[in-house]
């Protein structure tokens, strides 16, 4: 689940170092101070998602898929949440969009093209494909993209803003604080987009599901901007299908109905024929223990699975199930630490409490007992295949420093009584058995003299909000990358600094830290910007504001019938090239 609270400062990320060792496609010169870009390809697919030949393919068929959790919103531009992304990104479609099963690899979707870039690297110039409609015969053009991006640009001070995440996030605010300076549709093909500050992540950040273009005419009709959210039918998926969540993509939206099922069925009328899903309807059921998943894939209730845990890989794989390959870990779970909640210091706050909490536990043992092989302890901030990684000396999980640490830092008596949070009602790619985890970490603190209580939260509408608004002392949280970057992680995700002041998530305040990772965003080749992260990564293994526990290989399963399922590290994956033999 990926969720924060509030925009970010405004600044731009770097493309190269999200990607890697990215082919991400740049068809213009760079501006001046964008990352040198890789060699574009001579030819780009047509569609983001390429399905089955038609003559291998079985066609009609209804697919039951687990997933982790439910729903957050029908409206893609207001989740931030992995399961919402999951489903959303079937239906709603962008300009731009990833090469299934890669994070880097940016390609055409919407957009006929990839966009041509101005000399100075602010304007982005979009040829849109024509003969499109929404799924409710409303037609796709360029007046269309535009009513979207001054949609989210304009989006009101209040839970729009805070739930709209990533636009924040990406464009550094809302109103006049974006960077977006203006849109404009010079004809019906043509989207353009200026920039006020080159940046340098534009094209691999239009990507996210986020920034899918939905029919203007379905958002004005459902009143999709009307607060409070939890009131907005829109949002909550409330309206009749084909007034809900209305995109271009190979499948509409049917229903919802939270914590029991969603329902999307075919797009008979999709745009891009070669590519059209094979499946009749797809229906999303929300799982929030392993054991239960597993139980429905073996029993037939489910065909595929977006998770299991990986204690069960060997039982599915001895069912007649495949384990779905996301290939390296991009995922990272830690133990956080809030230095300050509610305006006062925590214990947290001191460093020594710190390096206690960090020597206590044994992150071997959890490795061993809750990933079965399919986790590592990390070795640094981030996982090791992310561009810009820098391997750290963390603390050794060692009883008698961690005693001592502890007795260092002058902390005594009731001071030593911790409440540990995990959510609930959820399992995460990072996360397959939160409370078998917290579990194991309360008696690694409790062995070095902490007293520990043990409390749990509902993931979506506590959990999640409680621990990014810094509510929560010491908690258990992750991220799954939007891309391969070190700012994904230790920026976007966990340590940019928010309206000027430190994450409340952590608290961690750290002006050095705070100006390296404003360079490296604005750094104008990958070895600056990587060696500025570097730098950012010695400053955190210096405070220790976290501790990380574990880089997973996330597995999913599905059984003999399903067919054509490309996996995706990210955990985006498309649905149109499934088909079920009979």
């Amino acid at each position: 689940m990926r969720n924060k609270l509030g925009p970010l400062l405004a600044i731009a990320v770097l493309a190269a170092a999200a990607c890697g060792s990215s082919a991400t496609p740049v068809p213009a010169t760079s501006g001046p101070t964008a990352i040198t870009p890789t060699t574009a390809p001579t030819t780009a697919p047509t569609s983001a998602v390429t399905a089955t030949p038609a003559s291998t393919a079985v066609e009609g068929g209804s697919m039951v898929y687990a997933l982790n959790g439910d729903m957050a919103l029908a409206d893609p531009s207001l989740v931030s949440d992995g399961n919402s992304l999951f489903v959303e990104a079937q239906v709603v479609q962008g300009l731009l969009g990833l090469q299934p099963g890669t994070i880097s690899t940016v390609i055409p979707v919407l957009a006929a093209a990839l966009p041509t870039v101005s000399s100075d690297g602010l304007t982005y110039t979009f040829t849109l494909r024509t003969g499109i409609q929404f799924q409710d015969g409303t037609p796709f053009n360029a007046d269309a993209v535009v009513f979207n991006y001054k949609r989210w640009q304009n989006y009101p001070a209040g839970d729009l803003q805070t739930d709209a995440y990533y636009y924040g996030a990406v464009f550094g605010g809302f109103g006049t604080n974006s960077n977006v300076a203006s849109v404009s549709a010079p004809d019906e093909q043509t989207f353009v987009i200026t920039l006020k500050t080159p940046q340098s992540n534009f094209e691999l950040a239009s990507t996210l599901a986020v920034f899918g273009i939905q029919s203007p005419t379905a958002l004005q009709k459902g009143n999709a901007d009307s607060t409070p959210i939890a009131q907005n039918k829109y949002a909550q998926g409330q309206l009749p299908q084909g007034q809900d969540m209305v995109g271009t993509g190979p499948f509409i939206f049917k229903e919802w109905v939270p914590t029991d099922h969603i329902t999307l069925v075919k797009n008979p009328n999709y745009w891009d024929a070669a590519n059209a899903a094979h499946l009749d309807q797809v229906t999303f059921k929300p799982f929030g223990d392993s054991t239960a998943t597993l139980q429905a894939l073996q029993s037939g209730g489910v065909d595929a699975a977006f998770s299991i845990s990986p204690l069960d890989v060997k039982t599915a794989q001895s069912s007649g199930l495949t384990i779905i390959d996301r290939g390296a870990s991009c995922n990272q779970l830690n133990l956080d630490m809030n230095q300050s909640v509610g305006g006062k210091a925590t214990i947290y706050a001191n460093k020594n409490v710190r390096l206690a909490v960090a020597e206590a536990v044994n992150k071997q043992s959890y490795v061993d007992a809750f990933y079965s092989g399919l986790g590592k302890v990390p070795t640094g901030f981030m996982p090791p295949a992310t561009a810009g990684f820098k391997a750290e000396t963390l603390p050794a999980y060692s009883v008698s420093q961690a005693k001592a640490d502890l007795s260092a830092s002058g902390v005594t008596g009731s001071a030593l009584n911790i409440d540990l949070y995990y959510p609930s009602n959820v399992v995460r790619p990072y996360m397959p058995d939160p409370k078998g985890i917290a579990t194991a970490i309360a008696n690694d603190l409790t062995a070095v003299g902490f007293t520990v209580t043990l409390k749990t939260e509902d993931w979506g509408p506590s959990y999640i909000p409680d621990a990014t608004a810094g509510k929560l002392p010491l908690y258990l949280f992750g991220w799954t990358c939007d891309w391969a970057g070190a700012d994904n992680f230790l920026y976007t995700a966990w340590f940019g600094y928010q309206n000027g002041k430190p994450n409340p998530q952590f608290g961690w305040a750290n002006a050095q830290a705070n100006t390296d990772m404003t360079q490296a965003l604005q750094a104008t080749t990958t070895d600056a910007a990587n060696a500025l992260w570097g730098q950012v990564q010695d400053l955190l293994a210096q405070d220790v504001p976290t501790v990380p526990i574990v880089n997973s290989q996330p597995p999913g399963a599905y059984s003999s019938k399903v067919h054509g399922y490309v996996g995706a590290s990210n955990g985006i994956e498309y649905l149109n090239t499934v088909w079920l033999s009979q």
